[in-house]
């Protein structure tokens, strides 16, 4: 189940965020010009923007895109929305990552516990605004938070030495995957992964 997989990448990010000294938060990254701190700082917001989006009423507007794979392929267009945003996101995690490092670890230790709790009573099938320019099924938006989770946990166990996917391994790996896979052009990733050819698959996200 989405929570479930969700719950555990969050409870990696409490573990991480903990254990980190001052060195280890300034450390670069394999995203130019991010720090740990920095993108733990990014994501930091998810567990409140989670809250939000499922305590909004539901949007009137129609499903704009059946599911997260759909949503990923429409931001990532040469010259959409990640493009788009690009600037936007990282000026925004910038600004949020000058926060006391408690701050940021409590949106794991503290608040994401309880935002877990509430997604399990929550009807993952309603509608939710995602962003002002998309609506989806919640369950589907958790599968792109689950996926932030994990590929920057990935950005930071790398800058930070630790094993990957170390605690992340199980469902959260695994839903990532199937994500991108589902993302990806389903032709050219058949093609690729068999041998049949070197059609451009990848990246799916940039």
């Amino acid at each position: 189940m989405i929570v479930d997989a969700l719950e555990q990448a969050w409870q990696v990010w409490a573990e991480l965020g903990r254990d980190l000294d001052e060195e280890q938060w300034r450390r670069p990254t394999r995203l130019p010009d991010w720090t740990v701190k920095d993108v733990y700082a990014h994501h930091a917001d998810f567990p409140a923007g989670t809250a939000a989006g499922v305590a909004a009423p539901e949007p009137e507007a129609p499903v704009t895109h059946a599911d997260a794979a759909a949503l990923l392929a429409h931001m990532q267009q040469p010259g959409g929305i990640a493009d788009q945003t690009s600037e936007e996101v990282r000026t925004t995690a910038l600004q949020r990552a000058g926060s006391p490092t408690g701050e940021l670890v409590a949106q794991f230790t503290d608040l994401a516990p309880e935002v877990i709790a509430s997604l399990r009573t929550a009807d993952l099938d309603r509608k939710v605004d995602y962003g002002g320019f998309a609506v989806v099924p919640a369950g589907e938006a958790l599968r792109i938070f689950l996926m932030e989770a994990v590929v920057h946990h990935f950005d930071m166990a790398a800058a930070l030495d630790l094993p990957i996917p170390g605690p992340m391994a199980g469902a959260p790996v695994r839903e990532t995957v199937r994500l991108l896979a589902e993302t990806a052009d389903p032709v050219a990733l058949i093609d690729a992964a068999t041998g049949r050819g070197t059609p451009p698959v990848f990246p799916v996200l940039h």
